[in-house]
């Protein structure tokens, strides 16, 4: 049975929202995640062709050229969001959450189980972004008004395990120069659609690429759509480290994603949260089981609401 009922926001979680963004956020200005090397040449044929190529050979460095032979995967891991920062801008109901992911190749349908805290045995899922939730042992309930922080975590948790492909799709691929970091120098590859120039419709991308594996080690992105709106969000960015790649099926699968409040910390423990996996799997469900409503229509990995 099918159940659609609202779901309120309380005024704590106002609260919150408008605490961190204040907290974390100034200036007004939407952030642009171009490189000096970009601004100064421009978009050229070259440097296209380069970031191209090398985006596709961080695709098959880590196996993604095998991703599309699976339907599904899942994945058991702990997520930890550090200190008060972290406290308030978690997606999950727990600061330390233990979790059960379950995701469609290539699309945004996804659900969450919560393995501890207050909402134990609780599922929330996103059919074709459809917002639905499964109390333990009760139905499932799509929700008019979605809980916008597990959402926005279901669907960037998703991209991020399966980001070189999503990327490699982007229709403005870039290279933008080089990188140091703690010593060590990457390539990097700047991705995004419609234009090189910030606007709000899409988010932008910058490509870390280790030059002895091939492999993205970090990406930077902006965050256009998100679960707080208040002065100053729009200068926010983020950055994510991959690290403790475990091949699964062929497949370069990070056990480790450590993210960071605008650019990588050279002190790796000041991270904002930290998810580290300790099962990964493909194809142990099918995919019909993540359609709870036979009667939506399936946009794959659309943003279309």
């Amino acid at each position: 049975m099918i159940i659609r009922t609202n779901s309120l926001i309380t005024m704590k979680t106002y609260f919150v929202l408008g605490l961190f963004a204040v907290t974390l956020l100034s200036g007004c200005k939407m952030v642009d995640l171009q490189t000096v090397d970009m601004k100064e040449t421009g978009l050229t044929a070259e440097a296209t062709q380069k970031g191209q190529a090398l985006l596709e050979a961080a695709w098959k460095a880590q196996g993604m050229d095998k991703l599309h032979e699976h339907s599904t995967y899942s994945v058991t891991a702990e997520d930890e969001w550090r200190g008060l920062m972290g406290r308030m801008g978690k997606v999950w109901p727990e600061a330390r959450s233990a979790l059960h992911l379950k995701y469609a190749v290539a699309s945004f349908d996804s659900q969450v189980e919560f393995l501890n805290g207050k909402e134990e045995g609780l599922i929330a899922g996103l059919q074709s972004w459809n917002y639905y939730e499964i109390q333990a042992g009760g139905d499932v309930e799509f929700k008019e008004k979605a809980n916008e922080r597990i959402r926005f975590g279901l669907s960037a948790y998703h991209y991020f395990f399966e980001l070189t492909d999503r990327l490699k799709r982007a229709p403005i691929v870039t290279y933008a120069g080089e990188k140091e970091h703690k010593g060590k120098v990457y390539d990097v590859v700047f991705a995004t659609w419609e234009s090189t120039e910030p606007h709000m419709e899409h988010d932008q991308y910058r490509l870390w690429l280790d030059k002895e594996t091939g492999m993205v080690e970090y990406s930077e992105y902006t965050v256009r759509e998100n679960y707080f709106r208040a002065p100053g969000w729009k200068s926010f960015y983020g950055s994510i480290y991959f690290e403790d790649f475990r091949e699964i099926d062929g497949i370069m699968i990070p056990f480790k994603q450590s993210v960071y409040l605008n650019s990588p910390n050279k002190k790796e423990q000041k991270y904002l949260h930290r998810l580290v996996v300790s099962d990964f799997a493909f194809d142990t469900f099918d995919v019909a089981d993540l359609t709870m409503d036979p009667a939506i229509d399936l946009i794959g990995d659309s943003k279309a609401k």
